[in-house]
Order: C-alpha cells, then sequence, then structure tokens
C-alpha cells in the first residue's frame, strides 16, 4: 500500500514537472514580450517598408503597386506586356515567382503576361502574413512575423525583394 502511494505522488510530481517544461518551452518559443511601445516602433517599421500608397496600412494594394512598379522596370520595350525574355528577371526582384513558370503566369497563353496576371498571382510573404486574409496585414499579424524572426535569427521583414524600389534588372 505504502508503494502505490510513493508511486502515485511520484507520478504526480513527473506530471507537474513535464507540464511546467512544456509551458516554459511555449514560452521560449513565443520569444520576449514586447512592450506596447516596441510593438508600435516595430509595426511602424513594417509600414514603411511596406506601405507604398502611404496610408498607414500594409494592404494588397501596396502589393499590386510593387507589382506595378516591377512591371513597369521589366517591361523593357514598354509594351505593356512581358515577353517570356522579359519574365525570366522577375524571379530575382519578387520571390513569390520562383515556382511560377511563364506558362503558368500567362493563363491566357497570349504569350506575353499582363499587370493584371502577374497581379494575379499571390504574393507569398504578403499571404503567410495575412493569416485572417483580409487583405491587411495587422499589428498582430506582423508581430508574429517579428516574433518568429527573431526567434529563426532572419532578417527584417520585407517587402519582397526591391520590386520597384529602383532596384534594376539583372543583366546576362
Amino acid at each position: 500500500m505504502k508503494n502505490s502511494a510513493t508511486n502515485i505522488v511520484l507520478a504526480l510530481i513527473s506530471v507537474c514537472l513535464l507540464a511546467g517544461c512544456a509551458n516554459n518551452r511555449d514560452d521560449r518559443r513565443e520569444g520576449p514580450k514586447l512592450s506596447p511601445e516596441r510593438k508600435a516602433q516595430l509595426y511602424d517599421r513594417f509600414v514603411r517598408r511596406w506601405d507604398l500608397n502611404a496610408d498607414s496600412q500594409v494592404t494588397c494594394e501596396d502589393v499590386n503597386l510593387q507589382r506595378r512598379a516591377l512591371f513597369a522596370v521589366l517591361d523593357a520595350d514598354s509594351d505593356n506586356q512581358l515577353t517570356s525574355s522579359e519574365y525570366r528577371y522577375v524571379k530575382f526582384e519578387d520571390k513569390s515567382f520562383l515556382f511560377h513558370l511563364f506558362s503558368d503566369v500567362d493563363r491566357d497563353s497570349s504569350g506575353a503576361i499582363s499587370l493584371s496576371e502577374l497581379n494575379d498571382v499571390k504574393h507569398s510573404q504578403f499571404v503567410s502574413l495575412d493569416k485572417n486574409n483580409d487583405c491587411i496585414i495587422s499589428e498582430a499579424e506582423a508581430e508574429v512575423e517579428a516574433r518568429e524572426r527573431a526567434r529563426d535569427g532572419r532578417a527584417r521583414p520585407e517587402g519582397g525583394g526591391r520590386g520597384g524600389r529602383g532596384g534594376k534588372r539583372p543583366t546576362g
């Protein structure tokens, strides 16, 4: 009887210790708690990087503006279409296109990509940030990304390449 009571007590202590360790692991995964001022500072920096239409929000419209600028840079002959030779540079500027073949983006099979077709490709980083799919990156959604980057030791949040920020097309 004494041994079974001791075993039960030891089992309860083990469960409590394991639960405590699991909670501590979750806290480490989340990263340090940020003060409201630091959260606001990080979000302001995030907005400055992504907010191309200067409306103090990060939205799908900002992605479309980025794509429009990228399109203009890549459209070497200014015919409002990207040929396959012009399109091949898009993946250097916007990583969303790394796995999209020209033929996949050219949905109407016209042999050229329009701005509309380019915009139809979801921006992979924006989509991963916009957890509720409302086309707006909230402060809470940006904070999740900042915490993940800090935990993983990754660089600061970016808008995806130089797309439209004056980046030059690679040569060769």
